[in-house]
Order: structure tokens, then sequence, then C-alpha cells
């Protein structure tokens, strides 16, 4: 029979947020006093009348009071007298998991933390044995075919959390959102009310090992998936006595994915296995309650403010392991804190709200510290809690949340307040949104084939194509403009690797997306001055320089981001960096009209490369290379030419010798509107080698550029080096028919 759970899914970290409203008892609000030492912070916890537990247990956010040791926490009853505690799980961030004993007389409680530790002899030791407990834990290697290895690894560990549970029956890690390797314990003692046999069982992914009174009954070892059905060869029987039996049950997770599943037989047969989960009595674990603690009063303020919060899904961004994460945040300060009162919520990632309860979007999963403040004339009061962040575990991994709900809260957030990691993904997040808006108008503007429906829903339908290509590049600017705002002003962001890849994102963003090289120049020029790494700022000074050169025709502007880079790289000799100084080089020396320094900087850029390819595997590139570049100029897609044109030039740097490349790229530029760019690709072509094959095509592109500029006199000049320098040239017959009808009066 099937012995393998559905799903279990719950987020620790949101378990006990949902608090009562009920204000602490002011009979112990009035000391904070106890076992020798002086407490910052208390929480009540009440026993509901239809329960009376041995254990209870109760879980909030400490506020940065509880020390990493959890040493000063202490429950008290109504009277003031210590209870046996445990702190069973401190963190992710300021999450607090505490367990106490309790009083047959007693309902109230008061969980008293923050300040030093009381005195050893003033806190009772721990005596109860009632429930399961679970612990999980880091992972370490360890060998998962022998149970001391895992037993060993498992002690050794750092903890992640712990609490009581009902059975020994779960699928992941119910501590930790996310599905990191983990190795987890169930421990606790199970009361047998009659002597007989009892087979067990486990199903587990990976290993699994299950013992009874120390000693090892029954184990899975070894990395595996769980064992879906009951086999007469997994039951391992054993005696057992009436009365108590220690349990205890290891487990190790290698992967993303976990089972954990003990279950029994009891009194079991020689047929066919029947197992069925072992029941909660026998580890009474009715003697354990989960119960809330009620909002912080601290030693300052009676009344604090208190929020809860709940993670409510997430988006992943297209080739990213970061996920944005919507949360939803609600006040729940008491009503005597909010007459006449002003909210201000600090989300710890520069962004805040005054709304009473906001929905955030965090960039990234992380750990925040998430400030409450409440203003009431002129006195203010605050809370603040460390939340952990991170995408939810679906049932359905699919099951995430759409771009377009996230979008409106992000595109308020101020980027120079975010830190560079975040502000990369909001940048991302941008990007992906203007490609989303570009592939639906790139459908929306195809002619549909014979029998096909038009492309897109009736909403989508609805959009025309110049709003959804405004839209789209809307979308290119906010992005480019909240990476501007990070490398060209005051900004949070910081780091040199962070700040590099904005840079990276941002600067060909500006360049080959938005077409506006000024500003990617400026981006490039603002990255290589905050970036202190050597090989990070001389590729930023590069890419500066480049755009000066091909873009802006700066030559003089480029030369001096040209000697700081090569000054930087020093003596180095390989490396696509040192390829890429040495290629830009050639560009600045066409640029000036000296073709044989070009040349010879062109042919050391390649030797630097040395590419491992054979030569005709190097042609069959290179002609991939054009045929795709003049597939995305032929359809207007410049963005797509331009990162073909440069990948080329990169890989190949003497294909700037032989003109093609020339060619295509002055095409691009007569594309994008920049004339002068297309004609300085002419002059740069004839400096470097005047015989090129593709010479008569660029001076006759370049002459159609300076006429669009309204320089007829240069228009004419470079029609006539056509017709006198290459009268072999098709094209010399087309060009006098052009220098006759300039030369004709209008």
């Amino acid at each position: 029979m099937p012995i393998l759970p559905a799903r279990i899914v719950r987020l620790a970290v949101v378990a006990g947020l949902f608090l009562s409203g009920v204000a602490p008892a002011p009979a112990v609000a009035q000391t904070y006093r106890h076992a020798g030492t002086e407490f910052e912070a208390v929480r009540r916890v009440v026993l509901p009348e239809d329960k009376s537990p041995a254990i209870a247990v109760t879980e909030f956010h400490h506020h940065g009071q509880i020390d990493r040791d959890g040493v000063n926490v202490l429950a008290l009853t109504a009277d003031r007298r210590p209870q046996p505690t445990r702190v069973l799980q401190l963190g992710p961030g300021d999450f607090c998991r505490v367990a106490f004993e309790t009083d047959p007389r007693q309902r109230e409680y008061f969980v008293f933390y923050g300040g030093k530790p009381p005195k050893p002899d003033d806190v009772p030791p721990w005596t109860r044995t009632d429930g399961l407990l679970l612990e999980a834990r880091q992972y370490r290697q360890c060998n998962l075919n022998s149970f001391e290895s895992v037993k060993q690894a498992f002690e050794s560990s750092e903890p992640i959390g712990s609490d009581y549970v009902d059975a020994v029956r779960h699928a992941g890690n119910p501590f930790l959102l996310g599905n990191p390797p983990f190795l987890s314990r169930y421990s606790g003692t199970f009361e047998l009310a009659a002597q007989g046999r009892y087979g067990f069982f486990t199903s587990s992914e990976d290993c699994s090992f299950l013992l009874i009174d120390g000693e090892l009954v029954v184990a899975a070892p070894g990395r595996h998936g769980p064992e879906r059905r009951a086999l007469p060869g997994n039951r391992k029987e054993v005696e057992l006595s009436a009365g108590r039996h220690t349990f205890e049950y290891y487990h190790a997770a290698s992967g993303p994915s976990a089972t954990m599943v003990a279950a029994w037989e009891t009194n079991p047969g020689s047929g066919k296995p029947a197992p069925g989960p072992i029941p909660p009595a026998v580890f009474r674990a009715d003697a354990v309650a989960h119960l809330p603690a009620q909002p912080a009063e601290t030693r300052q303020e009676k009344l604090v403010p208190n929020f809860t919060y709940m993670i409510r899904g997430s988006v992943p961004l297209p080739d990213n392991p970061q996920h944005l994460v919507g949360v939803e945040f609600q006040n729940a300060s008491a009503a005597a804190l909010l007459t006449k009162s002003k909210l201000l919520w600090e989300f710890g990632d520069g962004q805040t709200s005054e709304l009473p309860n906001p929905v955030h979007v965090y960039l990234r999963p992380g750990l925040y510290s998430v400030k409450l403040s409440i203003q009431r004339g002129v006195k203010r009061v605050d809370i603040t809690h460390q939340l952990h962040i991170d995408e939810p575990n679906l049932e359905r991994p699919k099951e995430v949340d759409d771009l377009d709900k996230y979008l409106p809260i992000v595109e308020s957030y101020a980027p120079e307040k975010l830190d560079a990691a975040s502000l990369r993904q909001l940048i991302l997040a941008f990007l992906w949104k203007a490609e989303q808006l570009a592939e639906q108008l790139a459908e929306q503007i195809a002619e549909p084939k014979a029998g096909e429906e038009p492309p897109g829903n009736a909403q989508a339908a609805a959009e025309t194509p110049e709003a959804r290509a405004a839209r789209s590049r809307g979308y290119l600017a906010r992005a480019v403009a909240a990476g501007k705002a990070a490398l060209l002003g005051e900004s949070a962001a910081a780091g040199d690797a962070e700040l590099f890849k904005l840079a990276q994102i941002v600067g060909p963003a500006a360049r080959d997306q938005l077409g506006e090289s000024l500003l990617a120049g400026q981006i490039w020029s603002a990255a290589s001055r905050k970036i202190a790494r050597p090989e990070y700022r001389a590729e930023c000074q590069l890419r500066a320089a480049d755009i000066a050169l091909n873009d802006l025709l700066n030559p003089q502007g480029a030369r001096p981001l040209l000697e700081s880079a090569a000054n930087v790289l020093g003596q180095a000799q390989t490396g696509a960096l040192i390829a890429r100084v040495k290629r830009v080089w050639g560009d600045y020396h066409a640029a000036t009209g000296d073709g044989a320094q070009a040349r010879q900087a062109y042919i050391k850029a390649e030797r630097v490369l040395a590419s491992p390819r054979p030569h005709v595997e190097q042609i069959a590139w290179q002609g991939a290379y054009s045929r795709s570049t003049e597939q995305f100029l032929i359809q207007g897609d410049y963005a797509r030419a331009a990162r073909e044109l440069r990948a080329w030039q990169e890989e190949f740097p003497t294909e700037k010798i032989r003109g093609y490349l020339h060619l295509l790229f002055a095409r691009y530029w007569a594309g994008r509107e920049n004339h002068a760019a297309a004609v300085a690709q002419s002059e740069q072509l004839l400096a470097v080698n005047p015989a090129s094959a593709y010479a008569d095509q660029l001076l006759l592109l370049a002459a159609e550029c300076e006429e669009k500029l309204g320089r007829r006199d240069r228009a004419l000049a470079t029609l006539h080096a056509l017709v006198r320098d290459y009268p072999g040239s098709p094209l010399v017959a087309e060009a006098k028919e052009i220098i006759a009808r300039i030369e004709s009066p209008p």
C-alpha cells in the first residue's frame, strides 16, 4: 500500500505572526526583573480553557532582543514563577520559537526576553518527555550509507529549526523557504499499552535510520528516492514491552527534494504488509499545544507597534535564480496607538510606505529589517523585525505570480535607495517587460498564415502597435534611468562587482536598445570612476572609449580613456580584455587616419585571442554573424543587429580590415539615423584598407548620408572619389546619376 504523504508545505516564518490583538496584562508589565536579571520585553501567552497541555509552544519575532545562543529567554507564570524553558528555534532573522513547561494550576504565562541572561540556578531544568521533536540542521557532507556518519554530521552541524510535530511525515524542510539540502532528526518517547511485535517501515529521500531504545531497527541508506510501496523486505520487526521507549529517526536530504516518513504495523502477519501511521497519541502529542503570543511590551513602552506579514507569491526572472517576492504587511497595532497617528513603513531595502496595510515587492530574497513607526504628535514609537523573505514553496511550482501584478509597485521605487543587487533585479524586471511587449508587438504586426487566427487575446488586440511599441520603449527607458541614477549620482548601490554588473546591463541597453550613445558613454565613464577594481575599471573605460570613437566621433575624448585602460592592464599579453584594448586602439588609429597602425592593432588583437577554432569553422562563424546581422537590419531590429556586430568584431578583430563589417556597421548607423557615424565607418575603412572589395558600397552609402546631413559638397566629393578611385565598380553609373541630380539646379 502507498505510504507516501501528500506534500506538506509550511511557512514557518509566517506561522507565528498572526497574533491576537489583546494587550498584555498590566499585572506583569510593572516589573521586568526576574531570575536575577532585567529583561527588555515580554509577551503574554494564555492557555485556552479547553486545553491543559504539559508543554506550550509559541513563536514571535524578537526585534533584535534575543542573543544568538537564546539564553536570555524565560517563561514565567502569572505569579512570577520561572518555568522550564527551551528555545527551539532562532532565525532566520528575528524569528523565535519557544517551548515551556506549564503548571496545571496556571493558565496565563509571560515570556520575557532581551537583556542579560537569567542566573542558571534560577531557571528550572527541563523535565518533560512528551511529544515528538523534529530538528533540522544545515547539510554537512557525510557518508549516506553509514548511520554513524549521518549522526555525527547532524550533531556537528548548525541548527536551522525545531518544533514539536505529530508524526514522522514531511516532504521537505518545514522550517525554511527554499529547498537547500539539510539533515534532520525526530526524537521522543513513545508509550505502548501492551507488549507485542511491531514492524517498522521508513520511506525517505535520501537516507533514513530509525532507532528504538538506541538500537537501529530499520534503515534506508544511500542516495535514493522514497519507497512508494510497502514490501515484505522493507518491514523490520522488533519485540517491544509495554511502557515507554525512546524513538529516534535520522534523515539526510542531499538535494532539493526530501521525504521523511515512518510507519508501523502492530503484530504483523506473514501476508502482505499493511503499515499505517504511527499514532500521535503514542508520543503524547496532545500534551503539546501551539499557542499565539500576544504583542510585545517593552520596558520603555507599554504599547509598541505590532505588525504581521504574509509572503503571497513570487515572480521568476528569465535565466535568474532570484525571484521577485510579493509580501503583504498588516498593521496589527493596538487601537490606542492608532488614534490621530501617522504610520511609516521602512521595508529594509530603502523603500517606504505610509499605507496602513501595504503590499511590498522585494526584488530578491534575503534578510530585511522592517520597521513600523507610529507618530502621535511629538511622540514616535517603532518596532523593527529582521524578516526572512524568500520565494514560497508552492504545491505546484508553475503557479507563480504575474509580473504585471508587481510592476505598478516597483515602478514607484526610488532606485537610488536600492543596493546594487536589488537595483539590478529592478532593471532586469523592466527589461523583461520591455522584451515581452516587443515580442507581442512582433506577433501583432506579423501577417497570419492562411487559416490562422490573428495572434493575441482580445485585450492585447485592443492595444495599437504604436502604443505597445511606446510602452516597450518606456520600460527600456525606465531600466536605463534606474541604472543611471546609481552610476551617475549619489546612490546606495556599492561594491565593485555589483556596480560592474549594473554597467554591463545598463550600458548596452542605453547604447543598443534605446540608441542613446551619449547616455551610454556617460554611464560607462561614471562606472569607471566609481569602480576601484583595476580590470573592471579598465573595461568600463574601454567601453566608453569605443562609444566616443564610433558613436560620438570624438577620438580626442577616447584617447585618455584608452591610455588609462592600457596603463591599468600593464604588461598583460593575453585575454579578451587585452584583445579589446588593441582592437579599440585600432579603431582610434583608423579614426585618426593612421591605417598602418590600425591594421597592426587589429592583427595583434586577433593574435591575442588565439581562437581554438579551425579556419573553416571561423569562416562559418563569420558568415553566421553577417547573415544574422543582415536579417536584423532588414527587419529594423537594430538592438539585435548591434549585438551581432559587436560580438563579431570582438571575436574577429581583423574583420575590420576586410571591410564587410564596416559596411554593415554603416548600414546600422544609417538605420539609426546617425548618419555621421555611418560616414565615419567609410572613412575608417578607407584609412585601413582602401582596396577593400566593399569600399565602393561604403562610399555610395556615405554620400547618401552626407546628403541627408545637408552637406551637399561633401556628398559630391564622396561620389567623385568613388568614380575616380574605383572606375571598375558596378556602382559608378549610379554614382554619376546621383552627381547629376545633386548638381542640377532645383
